[in-house]
């Protein structure tokens, strides 16, 4: 794994390893690119242009292509985008140069708000996963009217102390861990996390060189996990919004694995109360990415979510 910056043979490989995941789906994603304040944003983009939009934001070490699996069934209800967050995907991998958690979230939100305002979205819905639920959380902050509905996915930033094997793994940083794995072993992993026993030889293979390449990537070391590393480390978690979470005014969802080590649903279950306008769903037996692990039981929460009026309800149900 390289902390120097990728060349242009390595992003014109990352582009063509992400043209074959997609070429996966039934529908049409068109992969697109923008430069803000000087620095590429990449982002994919498919369903209706004339139905209402749909953010997405991935978690730690992802990318907007990430959600492949779930394309298809949102497309035909939602205009989606889905945004590579700088460090990650194929956006930027300028060095990260902030000194403070605060600093490296506000970097990933100032990018993701900048990105909406390229695009032109004035009300939309958001979703997050993981890392990106946290961004999402404080986009919604930041623009409290402009967001219908919120859907957190397995989102870091919920009060709570996590475990320490999850500490120590991203204190070593996965990116390192995975140089260290031959293919067989990191193919694996990855099968823990991603649903492939269904997809043909070919289709498997696309998932895994994707994810190798996107792990692997030159210059995300000293970029997305940096700013990351600002976040979370051996010690604990250095950022909570847990204080500010009764500001959230969207109708949110919070869907969590029942299975879920990363962040233990634990931690949500109290979470959750502070949120004014928020509910909790379960999806059993699945882990931290219930999107990858469980796609049709994800998109079917989430689509009743949005096809949903003001009513909520606080009472934990399980899909």
């Amino acid at each position: 794994m390289s902390s120097t910056q990728p060349t242009p043979a390595d992003w014109e490989a990352l582009r063509a390893a992400e043209k074959r995941l997609l070429a996966l789906n039934p529908v049409t994603i068109t992969a697109q690119d923008l430069t803000i304040e000087g620095e590429p944003i990449h982002y994919l983009e498919t369903g209706n242009p004339h139905l209402p939009p749909l953010v997405m934001l991935h978690g730690r070490g992802g990318s907007a292509a990430m959600f492949s699996s779930i394309f298809a069934l949102l497309a035909p209800h939602r205009h989606v985008y889905a945004i590579d967050m700088r460090g990650w995907g194929l956006s930027t991998r300028a060095p990260y140069t902030g000194a403070t958690p605060a600093q490296a979230v506000a970097w990933w939100r100032d990018g993701v708000l900048a990105t909406i305002d390229a695009l032109g979205l004035h009300r939309y819905d958001l979703l997050g996963h993981s890392l990106g639920g946290m961004i999402a959380m404080e986009v919604a902050l930041a623009r409290p009217t402009d967001i219908d509905h919120l859907i957190l996915e397995d989102t870091a930033g919920f009060p709570g102390s996590l475990g320490i094997v999850t500490r120590a793994y991203f204190a070593a940083t996965p990116e390192r861990l995975a140089s260290w794995a031959p293919p067989s072993v990191f193919n694996r992993v990855l099968e823990t996390s991603v649903m492939t026993k269904d997809l043909t030889p070919g289709a498997r293979d696309a998932v895994r060189a994707y994810v190798r390449q996107l792990t692997l990537f030159p210059g995300t070391l000293v970029s997305g996990a940096r700013a990351f590393n600002m976040i979370l480390d051996l010690r604990g978690s250095h950022y909570d919004i847990s204080q500010r979470m009764g500001e959230l005014q969207p109708m949110t969802r919070v869907i969590w694995g029942a299975k879920d080590v990363v962040i233990p649903l634990s931690i949500v279950q109290a979470g959750v109360r502070l949120i004014p306008h928020g509910d909790l769903v379960v999806i059993p037996n699945v882990g931290h990415s219930p999107h990858l692990e469980a796609p049709e039981a994800f998109a079917r929460n989430v689509l009743a979510f949005l096809a949903r009026g003001p009513e909520v309800s606080l009472a934990p149900q399980m899909d």
